[in-house]
């Protein structure tokens, strides 16, 4: 079958793979998932039975998986112990593709790992091993002579303040991204943010902010504010301000043509799990930044990311068919003819948008055909489908079903073409595929409230019709224009 166009994502856009080196704090993330039943016969405390325990990765090893399964390539520069936690840590991230060859073995800490017990999805205690204090001058030597090796198109800089940043390898790492020419971007970290001087863009969350201005964070300081102060006091540039469930917020940099203040709204959902939210962010905004996407453009894709993994229990990436499922449901109004490509869907994205018929508020309608040439007549057929409910879904014969039907010389379009083009037309909502003979399979997995077919068909005879009907929908035809079809389109063509 031929490939659905993907939405419009900027780092799918390039000719190469967009590369992006990620360098800070790694983190593994530990559950011991279970059940809390009664209270402990030798203190008045509960007892916590495991019932599932299972690894995850955090802060920059984090930032990393969400680049990787993003459809980003990846170089991942920290340090880890030699324990058993590090060996966890590159074994999980191995099983991602993710090259921890650049993961320094130190013996004077331990790994990063934050354990946390949980029961009915809500953590219970957390349990941290550490040992904060800066990495030797020798490990940030290492680190840099690997990175001036490879060629990547941005920096991202994930510091979670456990000393895999200090002050002057993160001067050598912006200083070397000014060299090349290509963004850094920053997650910050501290009560000092001059340190980022020179960074493209960094990321605070409002608490964030807040601290490094030595404010409140009670009182109601608004993200343009908060990252107007940030710029002043510290000289940064772009500023994202991230508000969890207000948003997100940019002041851009003063000398940049994108100079106002950008405001977006989040995803609303249901949330389970912050945790490693902002690692996606700042992700999704580096890849969009070393595809030299638009501000505006790369946050709306941050916010749809964020709005994704959030809604997951536990600490997860987004990944680069979660984030098309979610762009094509939320397309961006700001990018023309994005919106119609948002049409072009396949099953499981089509289940994932439309609800089953026993929880809809909608009327949905299907119709399927070759769609080859369209005519008038089709687009009078499908104008009057879409009248009979409030969701139009067109599913759309593969070009070796095509051929099966109509001969080896049709289909005259590809696939993509001619979905692209019903796509295009005001009265269809969803554009979807299929190489079987028939839809049936789409339509038992769809099942419409309404199936429609040209009046050339008995309603008895049309495929798909007893599943509709059993659920209590409606099996109905529409009359064709005269005197237009595919195969008289072309026999006129030949006669000229």
């Amino acid at each position: 079958m031929s490939q659905i166009v993907r939405p419009d994502i900027p780092w799918l856009r390039s000719d190469k793979p967009i590369r992006i080196a990620v360098v800070g704090d790694v983190i593994l993330d530990e559950y011991l998932d279970g059940q809390v039943n009664r209270i402990s016969p030798e203190a008045p405390v509960p007892v916590h039975l495991v019932t599932n325990s299972f690894h995850g990765a955090g802060g920059a090893a984090n930032a990393a998986r969400n680049i990787k399964l993003a459809g980003g390539e990846v170089y991942l520069m920290s340090v880890i112990g030699n324990d058993e936690a590090g060996r966890n840590l590159k074994d999980f991230l191995g099983k991602d593709q993710i090259d921890c060859k650049y993961l320094e073995i130190v013996e004077d800490r331990p790994t990063i790992r934050k354990t946390r017990i949980t029961a009915n999805s809500q953590q219970i205690v957390r349990v941290d091993w550490e040992r904060v204090h800066p990495i030797g001058i020798d490990v940030q030597e290492r680190i840099m002579a690997n990175l001036k090796k490879l060629v990547f198109d941005a920096l991202l800089i994930s510091d979670y303040g456990k000393g895999a940043l200090p002050i002057g390898l993160l001067s050598n790492l912006l200083e070397l991204s000014v060299a090349r020419n290509i963004p850094a971007v920053v997650d910050p970290k501290g009560m000092d943010y001059g340190k980022y001087l020179h960074a493209a863009l960094v990321t605070p969350n409002r608490k964030e902010a807040c601290e490094a201005l030595g404010l409140d964070p009670v009182n109601d300081f608004t993200g343009a504010e908060l990252g107007r102060r940030l710029q002043k006091t510290y000289g940064l540039k772009n500023v994202l301000v991230t508000l969890g469930a207000k948003g997100m917020v940019l002041v851009p940099a003063p000398d940049t043509a994108e100079s106002k203040v950008v405001e977006l709204p989040a995803i609303a959902r249901e949330v389970y799990d912050v945790s490693g939210a902002g690692d996606t962010v700042v992700a999704v905004m580096a890849l969009c930044m070393a595809a030299k996407a638009k501000m505006r453009e790369s946050m709306h894709i941050a916010t749809m990311a964020a709005g994704v993994v959030v809604g997951k229990w536990g600490t997860h990436p987004i990944t680069l068919q979660e984030l098309e499922t979610e762009l094509r449901g939320r397309p961006n109004p700001d990018r023309a003819g994005y919106s119609s490509l948002n049409k072009m869907i396949n099953k499981e994205t089509l289940r994932h948008i439309v609800k089953g018929p026993e929880q809809r508020s909608k009327k949905i309608v299907f119709t399927n055909g070759c769609f080859d040439i369209l005519h008038t007549g089709h687009v009078t057929y499908l104008e009057q489908a879409k009248s009979l409910g409030d969701i139009l879904v067109v599913g759309v014969n593969a070009d070796e079903s095509v051929r099966a039907l109509k001969g080896p010389s049709r289909p005259v379009n590809n696939l993509d073409a001619r979905m692209r083009v019903l796509a295009a037309l005001g009265c269809t909502d969803y554009i979807v595929p299929f190489a079987e003979e028939t839809p049936l399979e789409l339509i038992s997995y769809l099942v419409p409230d309404v199936l429609v077919k040209g009046a050339d068909w008995k309603v008895e005879d049309i495929v798909g019709g007893d599943v509709v009907k059993k659920h209590g929908g409606k099996v109905e035809t529409i009359t064709f224009v005269d005197n237009f079809s595919t195969t008289s389109t072309i026999e006129r063509i030949k006669k000229q």
